[in-house]
């Protein structure tokens, strides 16, 4: 059992906290038996892992440590692991890895889930796993918008990340003028109703920030504003939640035609 407080362990607590440090490193932290079996069934390989030392016997952390192309797993005392670890009720087994490398062109020719300054990592967690399940297989995030690599939007997206291809910090203004598709974006009061349009070409599919909505520039690039009607007397749906509907509307869309 190591106690010592290693460089490995303070790579751990630097990663946690900065997002400077991952943005530098282009490193992360994986927290929970999911996100790492997640991680592995894509064949990820972790810099380092650790694992607490009461969940040692744990069949889940068990089945992580069978893998051959996996380190040796650092054993560390519960109290030391809980120190580092940013969940509340912590899961037991954590690593340190680089997130892949995206494309380097943003998308022109295929549809696409678009984050415009988006700042709540539940919302934007809600949205990958939204993306993956629904078949939008790449998201664009523009500068401003949260880190989607940062420890709390990879828990909120319970493993969706490494089914994706995810860019960010895209200049909205520069790309989407080259954008081959419809650009779409969502809006509150919005003319026109989500299901009301055809979603089955090439879209990209714009989401704002949850308190001021789509950036001015780029309403001025939009192709059609949508919205979601709603009963009266309700102000606004959550940006993860009104994405949503957009991303399995245009599924449902896409398995009727």
């Amino acid at each position: 059992m190591k106690i010592a407080r290693s460089p490995a362990l303070r790579l751990w607590g630097r990663l946690a906290e900065s997002a400077h440090v991952r943005r530098k490193e282009r490193q992360t932290v994986l927290e929970g038996a999911h996100l790492l079996q997640a991680y592995q069934a894509k064949g990820g390989v972790p810099l380092h892992w650790f694992i607490r030392a009461s969940a040692v016997a744990d069949p889940e952390v068990c089945a992580l440590q069978s893998h051959s192309l996996w380190p040796e797993a650092v054993v560390i005392a519960d109290d030391l692991f809980d120190e580092y670890s940013s969940l509340q009720s912590p899961g037991g087994v954590a690593a340190l890895v680089f997130w892949p490398a995206a494309p380097a062109s943003l998308p022109t020719e295929e549809s696409c889930l678009v984050l415009d300054g988006l700042q709540d990592p539940g919302n934007v967690g809600t949205l990958l796993r939204s993306a993956a399940a629904a078949g939008m297989s790449t998201v664009v995030c523009a500068t401003g918008t949260v880190q989607v690599w940062s420890p709390k939007v990879l828990r909120a997206g319970m493993g969706a990340h490494f089914q994706l291809t995810l860019h960010e910090g895209a200049d909205l203004q520069d790309w989407l003028p080259g954008y081959s598709g419809t650009i779409l974006g969502a809006e509150r009061g919005a003319s026109r109703a989500y299901d009301d349009f055809d979603l089955r070409g090439t879209v990209a599919l714009v989401i704002g920030n949850e308190g001021t909505g789509l950036t001015h520039e780029v309403r001025g690039l939009l192709h059609e504003r949508i919205g979601v009607p709603m009963s009266a007397g309700v102000e606004s749906l959550n940006a993860g939640v009104a994405g949503s509907i957009l991303l399995f509307e245009r599924q449902r869309q896409l398995r009727s035609s």
